[in-house]
This record gives C-alpha cells, sequence and structure tokens, in this order.
C-alpha cells in the first residue's frame, strides 16, 4: 500500500473513531481487516492492547451492545518467532501440506492454525475462549474477563487463591484436552492459564495433535511446568508418570 493509500487509511479510522488507541505498529492492511471486523461483529470501538508477546498483541472490541471480544493480531513485519512457527506449524501432521513462502502466509497459517485449534478444543469441552473468526493475521475470541478488563492469568493470583481445587481443574483440563480434543499444548504454565469464573486455557497457537512425533515430549514438559509452579506455592502435586496413566499416555 502506498503512503497516501496509508493515510487515507489511517484518517478513516480516525474519523470514525473506531480506534480509541491507534496502534502504530499496525500494517495498513491489518487496519483494513479490522475495519472489516468491525462491520461484521457491530464493533463499536476497538481499545489499547492489553497484552503483548513475541507474536501478537491482543486487543479488547467492543460492540454496539456492549458486549467485549478479544482480538488477536499477529505481527506480520516480524520474524523473530519463525523458527518457532515453522517448527510447531510444519511439525504438526495436519498442516503438512502447507507451504509458507514468506513471512506473511506463514503468520497467516500460525492465525488459522490457533483458530483451529481452538474450535477442537471448544467443541470437545477444554475451557477456552470461544472463536468467533480468523481473518488473514487477525483472531477474534470472546473475552474473558469484564468491561475489557482481562482476567488475572494463574501467575497474577493472590497467593491464598491457588489451592489444590485450582491445580485439580488444572490437570483436569489438560486431561480433556488430550483424551477428547487429542491437542497437546505444547507450551503451557501459569503465563497462558487465566482464571476466571473457571480456569482457562489460552495461547493454543502452538497446540499440536498427539499423533505429531514430539507430542509425548511436549507434554511431560507441560506437565512439569504446571507441576512446578503449584509445588512452589506450597501444593501437593501428583506425580508425572501418575497424570501420563490418566491421559492413557505411558512415558
Amino acid at each position: 500500500m502506498k503512503l497516501f493509500e496509508k493515510k487515507k487509511v489511517e484518517k478513516r479510522i480516525k474519523d470514525e473513531d473506531l480506534f480509541k488507541v491507534v496502534d502504530s505498529t499496525l500494517s495498513p492492511r491489518t487496519y483494513v481487516l479490522l475495519e472489516e471486523i468491525a462491520s461484521k461483529l457491530n464493533i463499536d470501538y476497538y481499545l489499547g492492547a492489553i497484552s503483548s508477546g513475541k507474536e501478537a498483541k491482543v486487543y479488547p472490541a467492543k460492540t454496539m451492545d456492549g458486549k467485549y471480544y478479544a482480538v488477536k493480531i499477529y505481527y506480520v513485519s516480524t520474524s523473530a518467532s519463525k523458527r518457532a512457527i515453522q517448527k510447531y506449524t510444519f511439525g504438526d501432521k495436519r498442516f503438512e501440506d502447507i507451504k509458507a513462502t514468506n513471512t506473511r502466509k506463514l503468520i497467516i497459517t500460525w492465525a488459522r492454525k490457533e483458530f483451529k485449534n481452538l474450535s477442537i478444543m471448544y467443541e470437545a469441552g477444554v475451557n477456552v475462549p470461544k472463536p468467533i473468526l480468523v481473518e488473514e493475521n487477525i483472531l477474534v475470541m470472546d473475552f474473558i474477563g469484564e468491561n475489557g478488563k482481562r482476567a488475572p492469568l494463574l501467575k497474577e493470583l493472590p497467593e491464598e487463591e491457588i489451592t489444590k481445587d485450582l491445580y485439580d481443574e488444572v490437570i483436569n483440563q489438560l486431561e480433556i484436552m488430550v483424551n477428547k480434543a487429542k491437542l497437546v499444548h505444547g507450551d503451557l504454565s501459569e503465563y497462558n492459564i487465566m482464571v476466571w469464573d473457571k480456569v482457562y486455557i489460552i495461547d493454543v497457537s502452538q497446540a499440536i495433535s498427539i499423533e505429531s512425533e514430539n507430542a509425548t515430549d511436549l507434554l511431560i514438559r507441560d506437565i512439569e511446568n504446571v507441576n512446578r509452579f503449584f509445588s512452589s506455592k506450597g501444593i501437593e502435586v501428583y506425580p508425572t508418570e501418575d497424570i501420563l496413566k490418566r491421559l492413557n499416555i505411558t512415558k
């Protein structure tokens, strides 16, 4: 998109007051997509980012009737995590036929992969944000939280709220993910578990089929990450081997 076209797009966005906080790191194409999504979902405006990572930022979006969505926008101009994305995408049997020839195409595939993983998990009964739609590098999900303020991550909870019951709930979600959704998160930790009315698993873009070559190794790492966190808070945890038996997987 040429410079004058970019300015025209940004001016239209500001005129319509669609963005309460315009993020200069977003590409002109992303702004166009956000306008189209706003039209489809009756979005009144987008707010400033509530989380930021190596691959994406998440923004609350408020609809005309007061509902909130979480809008995850994957960076299309960075290759910082390209190697990891390739590993988790092309190491997944479901994406064996995908051939991304440039970074943008790779990121679009990554967004589609997270949407698919969320859809499979949601249908299987895993507590994840309900996926709404995916458009190129933008994923829209139900918002976990209230009035545009996201729910706390597990790592952000006060010590007194980290209990054995909460640990059991996390392990139960892990069990549903593996036994029913047939997926392994691959990066599960206190940084991608939200606690609101219940436990929610988030950031599932790297999740892979249990049939993938390194699925068991990644699952063991997920279990050990969860056990490490809860054990550090004084919670008695189950041995990794016992959890694997519940998942019908042996080490």
